[in-house]
């Protein structure tokens, strides 16, 4: 793997997936017990976990993993968590842990909708997932103890593509409103026209492996309606929640986030970019390193800022 000048801060990148097929059997077999790995993670110091079934598109039965902090703070916002995988992974390791921080450390609820992934199920199926577990808790809030007026949502990578996408379903179709986007090293331009693909295209993830990602969740055909599958493209751009974008500043999606970001405050949107210089995607690997930790307890005040003045 390149060495990119990654900050000194961190160990660095540990993996090469640039050359990876994303159908590799050895890889296939990671996908696969990975997030059962994941499921059976204990619960972090002062947090609980549990799993519920939430409806999916066409009410399909979802799992949806709650993290609650054992001392609730009745102000304090409600997350949905969009986990990353490039559409096609289930939940992993990593994404745990930080549900688990933001629960504790908000002292709030974090949920984290187990949507069917690419593999079998071609795009609006994840999304389509992801709005309705969103919907049913911002319809029921009392039911699942959700602060509706705080409900925001959280994604990374392809979660972030997901978070994005539900922000702009919610706006179209006007059931329910949102009080943020958090999206984190998002994925949002399946065109892929950022600088930073032909910059840092051998990192932890590849510009290869983007490229696969997109052919595998639209099943090889661009769909009619981009919107909704890759948020940059959408119509229109207003109206949206207030957001935060954290690109990596050594990551072939920074200019994925970059470019979002843009377009939000173009439309009137109100957006903070913080561009982290010399991380990595998926850089929260390392999530006792005390750079990681500074990283997302940032993250946690930004959360409370953006969910401040809800009544």
């Amino acid at each position: 793997m390149k060495d990119y000048g990654y900050t000194d801060k961190l160990k660095g990148p540990y993996l090469n997936m640039a050359k990876f097929k994303i159908d590799n059997p050895i890889l296939k077999a990671y996908y696969k017990f990975g997030p059962v790995i994941a499921r059976n993670m204990p619960a972090r110091k002062n947090t609980t976990k549990e799993t519920i079934i939430l409806p999916g598109e066409n009410n399909n039965p979802i799992n949806c993993i709650v993290f609650s902090a054992d001392n609730l703070d009745e102000n304090a916002p409600t997350i949905v968590y969009f986990h990353g995988g490039g559409f096609y992974i289930g939940t992993n390791p990593v994404c745990m842990m930080v549900a688990g921080y933001l629960a504790e450390n908000l002292r709030c609820k974090v949920f984290m909708p187990e949507y069917r992934t690419s593999f079998k199920h071609k795009f609006p199926t994840p999304v389509e997932d992801c709005y309705s577990v969103t919907k049913e808790l911002a319809l029921n809030p009392d039911k699942y103890g959700v602060k509706a007026d705080k409900l925001g949502v959280y994604g990374d990578s392809a979660g972030g593509c997901l978070a994005a996408a539900v922000c702009l379903m919610a706006r179209d179709r006007g059931e329910f409103k949102l009080a943020f986007q958090m999206l984190i090293y998002p994925v949002t331009d399946y065109l892929m026209q950022g600088e930073s693909f032909k910059l840092f295209p051998d990192c932890t993830w590849s510009t290869n492996n983007n490229i696969q990602m997109w052919d595998t969740y639209f099943g090889g055909k661009v769909p009619q309606k981009i919107d909704y599958a890759s948020p940059l493209h959408a119509a229109s751009h207003e109206n949206l929640p207030e957001a935060y974008i954290e690109p990596q500043g050594i990551d072939c999606l920074r200019d994925d986030g970059i470019l979002y970001h843009e377009k939000l405050v173009k439309a009137g949107v109100k957006s903070e970019l913080n561009i982290i210089e010399g991380s990595y995607h998926g850089f929260e690997l390392e999530f006792k390193n005390p750079f990681t930790q500074s990283i997302l307890k940032y993250r946690v005040n930004k959360i409370r800022d953006l969910t401040r003045t809800a009544k």
